[in-house]
């Protein structure tokens, strides 16, 4: 039987929805042959067993552990595909997993980067499953003939990045849904942190502003104009935002208790979960006293892959080792 899904953290999560992601850089050197070696058979058991072992040390999966999944939908792209009817959503450009310790009261969060290499599957002109390959894991929304099938291999690409652990819940949410969020929390207070006078004159670096409406789509999405371009500067953008939006949704929780319901109809039309909105809501009010700590990100690197697109690649490890950390412990 599933464990009630903790979900203050969908609300917030939410509001991150409508950001893009970045990760970071190196590999790992000296005992990595040993963990290698042992790291193997954890992938075939996790979400099977209650216990592991790496590297001679046993771990035993936390009792009131669960698992989120928030994507932010892009705009799909053109295409001329035969098989465009199974592959025509667009891609999952925000992935955030949120692991929930209930017994700790605690909301863990992985930012996982839209670039990041990993094995989806494909599907056929027919819409069959014809194979897996190793592609950027963003695009294992774009497979599938409807909202749901699009959610389910987003889901299983993330369970194989991150060893086979089980995904309890997911809340995938089209960036359209930006605005009525952000006027939903009565503007979202920022502070501009990269020079983005370009795109609003008062947007200037050092500058505190309010953001209002659609605003807050261009403040978080907005890349090859603002500074160097590169998703690590987005990827401050969407932090900012998003412990701003913490703050603002807090006080209107505090404030109306209902407030979380409210939004979560809103946005019904653009949103897929495997959770009703009723459930949702009634865990925001639940959760409202959980710890939520800082977003965290698998290290790795950038380079840019031979069909000249950009690619992430994860350090060996890196994810493994965020989930045993965060959603096991040592026996």
């Amino acid at each position: 039987m599933k464990k009630r899904t903790l979900i203050r953290a969908v609300i917030i999560c939410l509001i991150a929805a409508a950001a893009l992601v970045a990760g970071f850089v190196l590999l790992k050197n000296n005992e990595d042959s040993q963990y290698k070696e042992t790291r193997g058979n954890m992938t075939e058991g996790f979400g099977q067993l209650k216990t592991v072992e790496i590297g001679g040390v046993k771990y035993r999966e936390k009792p009131a552990m669960t698992t989120l999944l928030i994507c932010g939908i892009d705009v799909p792209e053109e295409t001329e595909d035969i098989s465009e009817e199974y592959r025509s959503a667009g891609p999952a450009d925000f992935l955030l997993l949120i692991g929930i310790d209930h017994t700790d009261k605690k909301i863990h969060q992985l930012q996982i980067d839209r670039d990041t290499m990993a094995e989806i599957d494909i599907l056929g002109v027919f819409g069959n499953e014809v194979g897996t390959r190793v592609w950027q894991i963003c695009l294992s929304h774009s497979y599938g003939k409807t909202p749901q099938d699009n959610a389910k291999y987003t889901v299983k690409a993330v369970e194989r990045l991150l060893g086979g652990i089980e995904v309890d819940g997911y809340y995938m949410i089209d960036y359209t849904a930006m605005g009525t969020i952000n006027d939903a929390l009565g503007g979202v207070p920022v502070k501009i942190q990269f020079d983005m006078e370009n795109i609003n004159p008062e947007w200037k670096k050092g500058a505190t502003v309010t953001l209002h409406g659609d605003e807050a789509q261009t403040f978080v999405r907005s890349r090859m104009n603002v500074g160097a371009g590169t998703n690590e500067e987005r990827m401050v953008r969407q932090n900012e935002f998003m412990q701003s939006a913490v703050k603002c949704m807090n006080k209107k929780i505090s404030e109306n208790t209902s407030f979380g319901e409210g939004l979560l109809n809103q946005l019904q039309n653009l949103s897929t979960s495997n959770m009703t909105t009723k459930r949702l809501a009634e865990e925001l009010v639940k959760s409202h006293n959980y710890e939520i700590l800082p977003v965290e990100h698998p290290e790795g690197e950038y380079k840019i892959g031979e069909d000249g697109f950009m690619e992430f690649h994860m350090k060996e490890g890196a994810a493994i080792d965020w989930v045993l950390e965060h959603m096991y412990s040592r026996e």
